[in-house]
């Protein structure tokens, strides 16, 4: 089972919660559910590089370019909830070019960098 989930969960509560659930499904859904972790477990690793790294600055940097309501919900909430904010911390990373495509490329096999590719298309479709 390990081997089916690399990159792996970086906290080991989840990685064996993971292997788990890998465990007990039918061998027909095994891959299937190992590929939606391995692509969560690098988002995952991606966001936490931003854990504490997140400034003031970036954050009235992302509000610019919010739509107008999205913004001022932001602004009334504050930069203390907001620096958890997925979308701020991606910003953040961007503006330190961290960027998320680069960093799931290099950290994804190429099929499930293949996968997520045909994921974005197709949303962007939608």
């Amino acid at each position: 089972m390990e081997e089916l989930l690399q990159p792996r969960h970086p906290m080991d509560k989840h990685h064996q919660a993971q292997l788990q659930t890998l465990q007990q499904l039918p061998e027909s859904q095994r891959h299937e559910m190992a590929r939606l972790f391995r692509l969560g477990n690098a988002t995952y690793r991606y966001q936490q590089q931003a854990v504490g790294e997140v400034t003031e600055e970036d954050y009235r940097h992302w509000l610019e370019g919010l739509p107008e309501r999205m913004r001022r919900a932001v602004e009334r909430e504050g930069f203390e909830k907001a620096k958890t904010s997925l979308g701020l911390r991606r910003h953040a990373l961007e503006r330190r070019d961290m960027g998320y495509s680069a960093f799931m490329q290099s950290i994804l096999s190429p099929e499930d960098w293949a996968f997520e590719q045909q994921q974005v298309r197709s949303n962007d479709r939608a």
